[in-house]
């Protein structure tokens, strides 16, 4: 219980905006930056100097944001640019990657900001796959998975561990969800659950998973990758949620830009090292001080004494997202 008390009363954040140095000539991609915590992240690195490319659905919203922000007075303005990308339609984030490509040499952070609680009106596809589980984390794998390159090349020539890759998660997976995060038999189209609180859980425990099996994979090329999860905040995602749900957690939930701080704090701080990859940072920066014990099981493979569960999703992942690789 100590662990979901920390995070619904966390204490005050030690790394904000005020401690972030000069970014120009840094590239940074978050995914859903258009409104919440995302849009909070892109103001800070924005103001700082940075390259920041927001990448979402919308095109009218993402310009409309990029005006407002464009008029904030600072000394050191960055460069903001558009990505469209729809994480619930695999199909959109190859022409995503190449629109990125096409500008950019470099990226310095990917933040997988972008995600859904309740599945989206009209998010059901011929591919049978749950929607939350799609848009959060299929999404997110095919988009970091293809901006992996660019990503490797980048830290070639930047101190190691600055070069990062950030997964949002959630503090759901320390409440409820499958045993071990996730079930693999509800991934089978058609047979996945029908509660989605159930759903999001194991999205949220599936970014964890990703989180830890990029690091095993790209570490080596001295880049970290994490799983955060911004907090209990005041943003659109509650809107679909029953209004009984809304007034228990009202007493606990924070303006977006303290989540934006937790983002900032796993994309930037100095605090977070090469050998923290795969870790779990929970608000408003630090890490996770009693991580779900069955979680961690799922995190190591069986020779490591593990179940070897978030390997298996990982190949789950991979056979899901195969055929949008080359669009």
């Amino acid at each position: 219980m100590g662990a979901v008390f920390t995070q619904l009363y966390p204490p005050r954040p030690t790394f904000t905006e005020k401690d972030v140095p000069s970014l120009v000539g840094k590239v940074f991609i978050v995914t859903g930056g258009n409104a919440g915590v995302g849009l909070e992240l892109v103001k800070m690195l924005y103001l700082k100097g940075g390259t920041v490319y927001i990448a979402g659905r919308s095109a009218s919203r993402i310009a409309a944001e990029i005006e407002a922000m464009s008029a904030i007075p600072t000394d050191t303005p960055g460069k903001l640019k558009s990505l469209i990308v729809d994480l619930n339609d695999l199909s959109t984030v190859s022409p995503c990657v190449s629109e990125f490509l096409a500008q950019e040499s470099r990226l310095d952070v990917l933040w997988n900001n972008a995600g859904v609680a309740q599945p989206p009106t009209g998010a059901g596809t011929s591919d049978g796959i749950e929607a939350i589980m799609r848009i959060n984390c299929l999404g997110a794998f095919l988009l970091t998975k293809m901006l992996l390159p660019v990503l490797i090349k980048t830290a070639q020539s930047s101190p190691g561990g600055s070069v990062r890759i950030v997964f949002t998660s959630s503090g759901i997976i320390d409440m409820s969800g499958p045993p071990g995060g996730i079930d693999l038999a509800e991934l089978v189209p058609g047979n996945y659950s029908k509660d989605a609180s159930r759903n999001y859980s194991a999205s949220k425990a599936g970014n964890w998973f990703l989180a830890s099996e990029f690091d095993k994979r790209i570490r080596e090329h001295g880049i970290v990758s994490v799983a955060q999860s911004p907090g209990t905040l005041r943003t659109k995602g509650w809107d679909r949620a029953p209004w009984s749900i809304k007034v228990s957690m009202a007493l606990f939930m924070h303006e977006p830009k303290m989540g934006a701080l937790t983002e900032l704090w796993a994309g930037l701080s100095p605090d977070v090292k090469l050998e923290d990859g795969g870790r779990f940072a929970i608000p408003w920066g630090r890490w996770h001080p009693s991580p779900n014990k069955e979680i961690l099981q799922s995190l190591k493979t069986k020779e490591e004494g593990g179940t070897g569960l978030a390997a298996q999703f990982w190949q789950w992942c991979e056979e899901h997202t195969k055929q949008y690789a080359n669009l």
